[in-house]
């Protein structure tokens, strides 16, 4: 398969993720994160020519281009390696006991709580994450939190695009130890910096991630405001996804009053649709393999049958130190967990499985049309692939053939 040589490749090819990672490399006088609207995607502008070394570094640390899950010295000696979920220690159903926090954030809280535990007990100086923009809030921006009102005020999914390392380079550069919670694909980002820069084994002391569905283009959302009666983003004054009960409804308010709802069973699964990135289509890790720890939906089947389906998680430790934090955190009280084992994302993430298991079938159509495309190492995706049958995997090397001939694939320069 052919890659991607510089960053304007990465964009035209169809593989960026939005994560920013490029800005904080580059810096923001050569390239800047934009939202390019319509689909409402962040991306980024080049404002520079980049040398030849700042292309490397950008195209070795890119996630939509490198993921690379190497047996290390971080993994704990009696770590399993499942085919399809990769490398776990221990899989609980949990909570955040506290209910609040379980109410309020998505899917139980689990890892608001474990953010707010990490700084209260001293392991981390802060959080890098993502919070709803206070300009803007339907936008999603980085999100620094020292204390447990900033990471309260951050709770709950953001579903739209995101950049949470516009300035990752930046933050290193204080010296403080930190903890990174975000997508699988921030946490590869964060995992690829490692071979580039020392400083990440010794400052980003933790990494959580949630599994990922992929997200929606800014453009659904605003779908969804002008189904409910509202006509443009500028009106909104709040706007969440999900939280507030579980999954709860995506909500919003405008500055004049107005307060709309709509269910996340409509929201997601309604009769209108929604878009995404094309590398979305083709993430081989959308349940966080790099991570520390790893968060998913405990819902059978793999989406809610109601409205209210209890606030509960699956909390997969995947390293010894995320092992450790995670029996801490339980033993002062601040999760509820129950033994469970990988079975329970086979239960409960079915369509990450299946993503998965076809995901070498999707590569080998990229190739097989002559595009360029990611470096996937070290993931299995053989191995997966095997527990399947040749229709299955005709059918999803079809289908990328098939968004490959629509230019999904393709997309303009910011």
């Amino acid at each position: 398969m052919r890659h991607p040589q510089s960053l304007a490749e990465i964009v035209t090819n169809g593989l960026c993720i939005g994560c920013g990672l490029c800005e904080s490399i580059a810096g923001p006088d050569r390239v800047s994160m934009v939202m390019v609207d319509p689909p409402g995607r962040l991306r980024p502008k080049i404002l520079q020519p980049l040398d030849s070394g700042t292309e490397q570094e950008i195209i070795r640390a890119c996630p939509g281009v490198t993921i690379d899950q190497p047996v290390d010295a971080r993994r704990h000696q009696r770590a399993e390696i499942d085919p399809v979920f990769g490398p776990w220690i221990n899989v609980w159903r949990g909570h955040a006991s506290d209910p609040n926090i379980n109410h309020v954030a998505s899917s139980g809280g689990a890892l608001t709580a474990l953010g707010i535990y990490l700084l209260e007990s001293g392991k981390v100086d802060f959080i890098l994450h993502v919070a709803a923009s206070t300009e803007q809030p339907m936008r999603s921006v980085r999100h620094l939190s020292f204390d447990r009102a900033a990471v309260m005020e951050a709770a709950g999914s953001r579903y739209g695009p995101s950049a949470p390392l516009v300035d990752f380079k930046e933050l290193l550069e204080r010296g403080k130890r930190f903890a990174v919670i975000g997508k699988p694909c921030d946490v590869s980002a964060v995992h690829n910096m490692r071979k580039l820069d020392p400083r990440v084994d010794e400052l980003v002391a933790y990494t959580l991630a949630f599994s990922c569905g992929t997200f929606a283009d800014l453009n659904c959302s605003h779908a969804m405001l002008r189904r409910n009666g509202i006509q443009t983003e500028e009106e909104v004054s709040l706007f969440r996804y999900r939280g507030y009960g579980c999954p709860g409804p995506t909500h919003a308010e405008t500055k004049d009053g107005r307060v709309v709802d709509e269910a996340y069973l409509d929201f997601w699964y309604g009769p209108w649709g929604w878009t995404h990135q094309f590398r979305c289509k083709i993430c081989p890790d959308p349940t966080g393999e790099m991570t520390d720890i790893s968060v998913a939906d405990a819902w059978p089947g793999g989406g809610p049958t109601e409205e209210e389906w209890g606030g509960w998680s699956l909390l997969i430790s995947r390293t010894d130190k995320g092992d450790a934090i995670m029996r801490e955190a339980h033993d002062k009280g601040v999760l509820h967990l129950d033994a469970s084992g990988i079975g329970a994302m086979y239960e409960c993430q079915p369509h990450q499985a299946v993503k998965i298991q076809g995901m070498e079938a999707r590569l080998s159509a990229i190739e097989q049309e002559n595009q360029i495309g990611p470096r996937f190492r070290n993931l299995r995706l053989s191995e997966a692939a095997a527990d399947t049958d040749t229709e299955f995997q005709d059918r999803n090397r079809e289908g990328t053939r098939a968004r490959i001939h629509k230019d999904v694939n393709r997309e303009p320069l910011a």
